[in-house]
């Protein structure tokens, strides 16, 4: 990790120039000047002066600056791991813009640490905005993963799934923050979470029965794939699309043959697109064969592109079982409780 800097004398990870200090830094975004990618490696993993600085900054800045400010942290930070700005985006949490508030979700998407997932639980509860209550609900659908790979303590783990239980049973909340609140239990492989899918797929409304669907996907359960299959053929293209992309993350070799029908038959380039990508998911020999094959074939724009994050897809999967990093946890075939 990188370390709060306040000097001219660091230098950036290739070694070949030196970084600005934080100060310089910090004027050039107040002042609203262009936000230089490499200038801002200044501010990762700030210590507590820089910090205390950064917080009164932040409330001298419009939003449209905050937003970009919080922007292009994420975007340096999808491009050089190492650096953390964490801290930052915590300090946004609270902000009076409802955009900057989902920014800083979204900054926090990678983190499994499990203060912030308990920070994040009264957000899921109580934030004014819809939208920022969905990105929270997406956020702690990592932390839900996180605890099927035995990494987040009981206490936690219980804290966590009680939070996502309360927000999809609160009839108060909207559909969109109960359905993403599904979506990211929908990791969790104990018996009470598969109830809960299937009590929603059968009783909830059209949105809360599409997120039971995604929620099939990630739950990861053998037994799902048929009901999925089953979707293939219904008459709205959003559910096919839906039930495509789940019986994809099911990983399963017997998905492929009704895939690679609905995305040769199906009429919706939506569908077809979310078939194809499925298909990566599995990353099967038999799907990468498919996938090369049209690749050769099948000249539609729509389709080419498709078939380019589909290969990019199977050809990740492969480098990571030969580093020895694929797969994910194997939580049985059992039957779901439909």
């Amino acid at each position: 990790m990188t370390h709060e800097h306040d000097g001219d004398d660091e230098l950036d990870e290739d070694g070949a120039t030196t970084l600005p200090s934080a100060e310089a830094v910090l004027d050039e975004v107040e002042r609203g000047m262009p936000l230089q990618p490499g200038r801002l490696h200044v501010l990762s993993e700030p210590g507590p002066d820089l910090l205390q600085r950064i917080m009164r900054l932040w409330p001298r800045l419009t939003p449209e600056r905050r937003r970009d400010v919080l922007a292009a942290l994420q975007h340096e930070a999808d491009e050089h791991s190492i650096l953390d700005f964490h801290r930052i985006y915590l300090t946004a949490l609270r902000d009076p813009d409802t955009a900057t508030r989902i920014l800083a979700v979204r900054g926090l998407a990678e983190e499994d640490r499990p203060e912030i997932m308990r920070l994040l639980l009264p957000i899921l509860a109580g934030d004014s905005s819809t939208d920022v209550r969905v990105e929270v609900a997406r956020t702690l659908g990592h932390h839900v993963l996180a605890v099927e790979f035995g990494l987040v303590a009981e206490d936690d783990a219980e804290a966590l799934i009680a939070g996502l239980r309360d927000a999809i049973e609160d009839v108060e909340q909207p559909d969109e923050v109960r359905g993403a609140a599904l979506e990211a239990l929908g990791a969790s492989s104990d018996e009470a979470t598969a109830e809960l899918i299937s009590e929603q797929y059968e009783t909830g409304s059209g949105m809360m029965k599409l997120a039971a669907l995604r929620a099939m996907g990630r739950n990861a359960s053998d037994g799902w794939l048929d009901l999925l299959i089953y979707h293939f053929d219904d008459e709205d293209p959003e559910v096919r699309a839906v039930a495509a992309e789940a019986a994809g993350l099911l990983l399963l070799e017997e998905a492929v043959s009704p895939l690679v029908m609905l995305a040769t038959e199906d009429k919706d380039p939506d569908v077809q697109v979310a078939a194809i990508k499925a298909l990566g998911e599995i990353a099967s020999d038999e799907a990468e064969r498919i996938l090369n094959r049209w690749q050769r074939e099948r000249h539609e724009p729509h389709i080419r592109e498709a078939l380019r994050e589909a290969l990019g897809s199977v050809h990740l999967m492969n480098q990571e079982m030969r580093h020895g990093q694929g797969g994910r946890p194997d939580f049985g075939d059992e039957e779901p409780p439909l």
